[in-house]
């Protein structure tokens, strides 16, 4: 059984030891300077000597044990549920990103190594920072289960939280001018993705089988994916968003001017293929936003533009939320264009006042 000693250093501070033997029956001993910390080894330790497995494996370089987890990952045993292709694809950028840790033994990845790589990272790639952190943590405990040794450390890593990108926010003029931009074959996209709410993925996934233009409604069923097309990410992301007569009329305009394909894709590439959301973007998005003086858009500009205009319109929030595939009932959309509600709580109470007075609210009725 391992057990937990405390006690003090020359200079006062305190320590607490785990005592525990190893497989050969050697003592061993281990320093904390936090309890909880202690209490955590001294319980995997009996853990493993319970299990059978207290060992001292083969040592292992951070890329083999890496490659090891993300096979493992793949195949989906290394967490609940098998990734999908595009989750699978991320994680492997991600994965390269770590190559520095590559050659170095498991037991030297420390924390300020650590910190050092995802410090750089986070200069040009502030999210892809935290995801290498988080990819760090998750192969190391997946390796201390299999009976290696880690610096424990590395998990109190943190990295910091970037700055939320400010939304560009756009006119129905400024949407006209931006589609003007971009070539006649792929150009309504951009006011179709402000009046649908849709995401770029979704609006190149798009069909014909999917637009009911008897009923003015809009199927999401599909995106464009990393490796062709795939599901939504969530339930809510499949839905159905109503349209109006002037999206409508754009969709029909859109059938005529694209390439044939037999897909029935609304906005394939010239040659009828599934247009790739990079190669899209590179070659048609981003050299219109710069013709524009506005390099600084993104695609998903556009789904804030239709929010923030349909907020203008007065819409109800819960119908916005849904519009956009949010299963949050309107508080993602709350939180982010909150701001956008100018003059609301005054609206409402002006309008409750109206309701419960009737006709007599403007004559000043319940005054005195």
């Amino acid at each position: 059984m391992a057990s937990i000693r405390s006690h003090r250093t020359r200079s006062g501070q305190r320590r607490y030891e785990v005592r525990y033997r190893d497989v050969h029956g050697r003592q061993r001993s281990r320093t904390f300077s936090a309890h909880k910390d202690a209490q955590v080894f001294r319980l995997d330790v009996e853990r493993r000597r319970q299990a059978g497995d207290l060992y001292e494996p083969a040592p292992a370089c951070f890329a083999d044990v890496a490659q090891a987890w993300f096979e493992r990952f793949e195949r989906g045993t290394a967490g609940r549920v098998r990734p999908r292709p595009k989750t699978l694809a991320v994680t492997g950028e991600t994965l390269r990103r770590l190559a520095p840790l590559s050659a170095l033994p498991l037991e030297q990845v420390r924390r300020p190594l650590v910190e050092d790589l995802v410090g750089q990272i986070a200069v040009e790639a502030p999210r892809r920072a935290e995801m290498a952190l988080a990819l760090v943590k998750r192969i190391l405990r997946s390796a201390e289960e299999r009976g290696h040794r880690v610096d424990h450390a590395v998990y109190g890593a943190r990295v910091g939280k970037p700055d939320e990108r400010e939304p560009v926010f756009m006119t129905w003029d400024e949407v006209d001018d931006l589609c003007s931009w971009l070539p006649e074959h792929i150009g309504r996209i951009v006011p179709i993705a402000v009046l649908t709410l849709c995401r770029q993925a979704e609006l190149l996934g798009l069909r014909d089988r999917d637009v009911d233009f008897e009923a003015g409604a809009i199927t999401v069923r599909s995106q464009a994916g990393v490796q062709g097309r795939s599901l939504p990410k969530t339930t809510a992301g499949r839905r159905t968003v109503d349209v109006g007569p002037l999206a409508l009329r754009l969709l029909r305009e859109q059938q005529l001017v694209r390439a044939p394909n037999e897909d029935g894709l609304l906005f394939p590439t010239r040659t009828g293929l599934l247009f790739d959301r990079h190669h899209f973007m590179g070659r048609a998005f981003k050299p219109a936003a710069r013709a524009m003086r506005i390099p600084e858009a993104t695609f998903h500009d556009l789904r804030h533009t239709g929010a923030s205009l349909m907020i203008a319109a007065g819409c109800h929030v819960k119908v916005i939320a849904e519009q956009m595939g949010h299963s949050d009932g309107g508080a993602l959309v709350l939180r982010r264009y909150g701001h956008l509600y100018k003059g609301a709580r005054k609206q409402a109470a002006l309008a409750l006042e109206a309701h419960v007075l009737g006709d007599s609210a403007a004559t000043g009725a319940g005054g005195g």
